[in-house]
């Protein structure tokens, strides 16, 4: 008996990718569906507006991590699994990573938007969006931490990157996050009419989403496994891109200095796991 249980927690912690992804799509799909269902069924094909199930649906990979910490390390795995990934005491340079990153991204951004258009944004559109009718940027900025930031981040950052990156380097656990992500986003390219417009540009999206993950996987080594500043760079990001005053200059110049971040951050974990490769060469 003792031994069928010593074997069944090996398979349990074996198994712990796989109630990863299947929780994670399943959540996520599941709330995404219908809304799919509902867009295919209409004249227009799309949602002329997006439900709060929408925003709902980013819970799937902070369920999914839940899920998989639990089977694979039960309730004392969960709280281990908890301080690490919300921990606060990392070095200073990350609270400003998380926090400045935005900032800059908002300064650059809007004086290229005021500089092509000869005119500063307005003000008071600021982070607003059609989305989330009637709230301010505070609150719209409330909105994507605890959804796409929060939702997201505690699956890809929090888990699945530190699980790959036990198997692989850093680099191709970043790259694989990445082909994750993306393929979860599927069904919103068939119902959302932001992603609908998007047609050929799906491509730059994919590799704006890439070279994002390299990106964050960056700063989630740099902070020794906490997202907080995943986290609140995640928001802020949301908050400029995806305002409707954002739209074209603001959110493509954003967009681009990201790519080039992530395309920096691809090269220091490339170089970091030939390090590590002549590192294990010269040990051995």
């Amino acid at each position: 008996m003792a031994g069928g249980r010593t074997r069944s927690a090996a398979t349990a912690r074996r198994g712990g990718l796989a109630v990863f992804l299947v929780v994670t799509f399943a959540v996520t799909w599941s709330l995404w569906l219908p809304l799919l269902a509902e867009a295919r069924s209409s004249e227009r094909g799309t949602l002329a507006v997006v439900p709060w199930t929408f925003f709902l649906a980013s819970i799937g990979p902070a369920a999914g991590a839940v899920a998989a910490t639990l089977w694979t390390g039960g309730r004392r795995g969960l709280a281990a699994w908890a301080r690490r990934v919300f921990a606060v005491r990392f070095r200073p340079v990350w609270w400003l990573a998380g926090i400045g990153m935005p900032v800059a991204y908002y300064l650059v951004g809007f004086f290229t938007a005021a500089f092509a258009h000869e005119g500063w944004p307005d003000p008071a559109a600021f982070g607003t969006t059609d989305k989330l009718p009637g709230l301010a940027w505070p609150l719209v900025g409330a909105v994507w931490l605890v959804t796409f930031g929060l939702g997201e981040e505690t699956g890809w950052r929090g888990w699945l990157f530190p699980e790959l990156s036990r198997r692989m380097s850093a680099f191709w656990a970043a790259l694989l996050v990445a082909v994750v992500w993306i393929a979860w986003h599927a069904p919103a390219f068939l119902f959302n009419p932001t992603y609908q417009a998007m047609g050929a540009g799906i491509l730059g999206w994919m590799l704006a989403l890439v070279l994002g993950s390299f990106l964050l996987a960056w700063m989630t080594v740099g902070a020794e496994g906490s997202i907080v500043p995943v986290l609140l760079w995640h928001a802020g990001f949301d908050l400029l891109t995806a305002a409707d005053q954002s739209a074209g200059v603001i959110a493509s110049t954003i967009s681009a200095i990201v790519m080039v971040q992530g395309a920096v951050c691809a090269a220091i974990l490339w170089r970091r796991r030939r390090l590590s490769a002549q590192e294990q060469a010269a040990g051995g």
